[in-house]
């Protein structure tokens, strides 16, 4: 069987690479697909090659990027695509879709080829995105998207009712997973030691809708609650890039909070960043189904996130984690203050929560899933 591979909308390696993700695909789904299927095509929106990414000969020998030679408009490109690569298109038995905004051109193959797809729907763009014309494009290629797809693959119950909804045909629940032996607890760094500042971890994008100046505002006062109560203060560390980034150095200068801004780290690097906070923050306003919450999870790390739908579908509220109001620093500030001050009860949520990670998210086993899904859909195209 030979299987194609669709990013979302103007997506590739480079972009995954941009923010520290492409050993995911790589080493994540890559690998086992290319165990699974004779042939795959990665049909890429940027100039690039599998070789910028990766040495591995046996991979290199079994997956084709197929890229513009020079950058194109992504609209032209996802329009375009089953025109500029027709005779692997045709080849392809199913294709896979990463995210259902880069249905485009599955949706060409289907009419064109008869290529049944299936595609991850793992956000709902119809509904969270920013107003503005982009929304309701974005809404229109979900609708579609999830009508015309052989199968979706939803990450979460809430969009798994919410595809069926939207008409789609048939709905798989497969939420997003994590490598459990690469994100595990490791011992503590030396510099985690009785009277060091704790660390507050934040990883992902720099931007409005995660809110990261609700976690600033609730600094000062967890800091000043926990200096009463152990004498150690806060320290945030805060791993990425985006829009954001000026405008939240700015904040923390004026509340005088101690913060460390890192730029993109690659996945592999990861674990030893998560092994070096006492707690992980995540205060969006919207989630689809998030992977840095997962990550820190499975590292044994306390969680502390927003109480919004994509959190609330991982972490339950004084089990695996703690939930607040993303409206309300103090409600932030209050649960900071309980995993820094409580050890029991962060032990006892991050020993929960990596047995939940291990249990339900195994990225290896959910992979092993969504191929069986792959081969079904597949074989009843013939």
């Amino acid at each position: 069987m030979v299987l194609g591979l669709l990013p979302a909308l103007g997506g590739g390696l480079r972009e995954l690479a941009a923010t520290g993700q492409q050993s995911r695909l790589i080493d994540g789904y890559l690998r086992p697909y290319a165990r699974a299927f004779q042939r795959l095509y990665y049909f890429s929106y940027l100039p690039e090659s599998l070789a910028e990414f990766t040495e591995d000969a046996a991979l290199l020998e079994r997956v084709t990027v197929l890229a513009p030679r020079r950058p194109q408009w992504r609209g032209w490109r996802a329009r375009a695509m089953t025109r500029a690569h027709p005779v692997e298109f045709r080849a392809c038995d199913v294709l896979r879709v990463f995210q259902v905004t880069g249905a485009i051109p599955a949706m060409a193959a289907s009419r064109r080829f008869g290529t049944p797809y299936v595609t991850t729907y793992g956000f709902s763009y119809g509904r969270l995105s920013r107003p503005g014309p982009k929304r309701a494009l974005k809404a229109m290629v979900e609708r579609r998207g999830l009508r015309r797809a052989a199968a979706v693959i939803a990450t979460t119950e809430e969009l798994r009712g919410r595809a069926l909804a939207l008409g789609a045909r048939r709905v798989e629940l497969i939420p997003n997973g994590v490598d459990t032996r690469l994100f595990a607890p490791r011992p503590a760094p030396m510099e985690r030691l009785p009277g060091r500042p704790r660390r507050i971890l934040y990883v992902g994008r720099l931007s409005e809708e995660k809110n990261l100046d609700t976690v600033l505002l609730a600094t000062p006062s967890a800091d000043a609650e926990l200096r009463t109560a152990s004498g150690a203060g806060i320290q945030l560390m805060i791993v990425g890039a985006g829009p954001q980034k000026e405008e939240l150095q700015a904040l923390a200068g004026q509340l005088g909070v101690e913060v460390e801004f890192h730029e993109v780290v690659e996945q592999r690097r990861l674990p030893e960043i998560y092994a070096s906070a006492d707690a992980f923050v995540l205060a969006s306003f919207t989630e689809g189904h998030p992977k840095v919450l997962l990550e820190a999870m499975a590292c044994g790390v306390p969680c502390v996130a927003s109480d919004c739908e994509g959190n609330r579908s991982i972490v339950t509220h004084g089990k695996t984690g703690l939930l607040f109001d993303p409206h309300s620093p103090q409600a932030l500030a209050a649960c900071l203050v309980r995993v820094l001050t409580e050890p029991g009860l962060a032990a006892g949520l991050a020993r929960a929560a990596r047995e939940l990670i291990v249990a339900r998210y195994d990225l290896e086993a959910l992979v092993a899933r969504e191929i069986d899904l792959l081969h079904d859909v597949a074989r009843s195209r013939s």
